[in-house]
């Protein structure tokens, strides 16, 4: 493994947009922890390294690929189904399971998760900071329970066989594709991140019974102290407050009070933990999850006034929500 940084001044790690639009030669003569790109399907690019798509479609704007990059050498490595990646001080794994090669979906959740952690147990690194999931169908009825509610089943299941999150659960994010394959990536640490909350939603961790037999683990944002400076790393955000859904059928108002969420969390945040920016102007980036195409340039329009002159990178990305009455779902980082 690699020796931590010495630098006290360098940050662990950089996101940032490469206009290369095949992640295989993004980043060339750079130190990639991953490379990633966005199309109709998923798929693993490099088997030695976490190159990869993610099967949402951009809806706009000119292919390009999201560079995970580190300011020191990355060691890459293979457990189980997942390519990895890391520097001695995070690591960022990528694995794609076909539904096929399990006797159901929640096995196939379970394993994903258990190898998850069986990796992070093995490489030192035992603390997830960020998750993200994807898989289709996500709110299709499967029996009593759709698709999503069966995700978090299998979750759960790892999670109560390695011993639960003894630690604050990761910020996450679960969107719908159109295409087969559960992908999951997600990036971990030696030490903890610090789990952030929002005042105006209920946790998710929280939730009533009525959304599934089990509550998803994951916060609505993890924020990560490096001692040279703060990441900000936050869940996949919807028009809920407290645990119910508002503004069923009106995408742009939809879109408005994910925003009030936003904000109301960084501004909290700041006010808790001392965030490095107060607005979601000042992120590095905003992913925007958008269920039904023809609702794009409505959607577009309201958080481009909303943005103004802001240089926070937006990518429109075709995926459902996990309730079927959601229409956009955001989630931002700041790295």
């Amino acid at each position: 493994m690699n020796e931590a940084l010495t630098d006290p001044n360098t940050l662990p790690f950089s996101v940032t947009m490469s206009a290369e639009n095949n992640p295989i030669h993004a980043g060339k003569g750079l130190h990639v922890l991953a490379a990633l790109g966005f199309a109709g399907k998923s798929a693993v690019l490099d088997t030695a390294r976490p190159v990869f798509t993610v099967g949402l479609p951009l809806l706009t704007g000119a292919a390009c690929t999201e560079l995970w990059l580190s300011p020191v050498p990355v060691n890459y490595g293979k457990y189980a189904s997942i390519n990895y990646s890391e520097n001695g001080t995070v690591l960022f794994g990528h694995l794609l399971l076909e539904e096929a090669d399990f006797p159901d979906f929640r096995v196939a959740s379970q394993v994903a998760y258990q190898h998850v952690f069986e990796l992070l147990k093995r490489a030192g690194y035992p603390y997830l900071l960020r998750m993200w999931n994807y898989f289709p169908a996500i709110t299709v009825q499967q029996g009593e329970l759709n698709r999503y509610q069966t995700f978090c089943l299998g979750r759960q299941d790892a999670l109560d066989a390695y011993g639960n999150f003894d630690y604050s659960p990761p910020a996450a994010t679960a969107i719908g594709t159109q295409q087969a394959g559960l992908q999951v990536y997600f990036l971990a640490a030696k030490s903890a991140g610090m789990q952030l909350e929002n005042p105006r939603q209920t946790s998710a961790f929280l939730y009533p019974r009525q959304y599934g037999p089990v509550s998803p683990a994951f916060s609505r944002a993890t924020v990560k102290d490096w001692g040279q400076g703060k990441h900000l790393y936050i869940s996949g955000t919807t028009s809920i407050v407290g645990h119910e859904t508002l503004h069923i059928g009106n995408p742009v108002a939809q879109l408005d009070e994910t925003l009030r969420n936003l904000e109301a969390l960084l501004e909290h945040g700041d006010d808790t933990l001392g965030l490095p920016i107060r607005s979601v102007r000042g992120l590095t980036q905003l992913k925007v999850y958008v269920h039904d195409p023809a609702s794009l340039p409505v959607i577009q329009a309201a958080l481009d006034g909303y943005l103004a002159a802001s240089p926070v990178h937006v990518l429109y990305l075709q995926g459902d929500v996990c309730r079927a009455e959601l229409m956009v779902e955001m989630e931002g980082i700041y790295a």
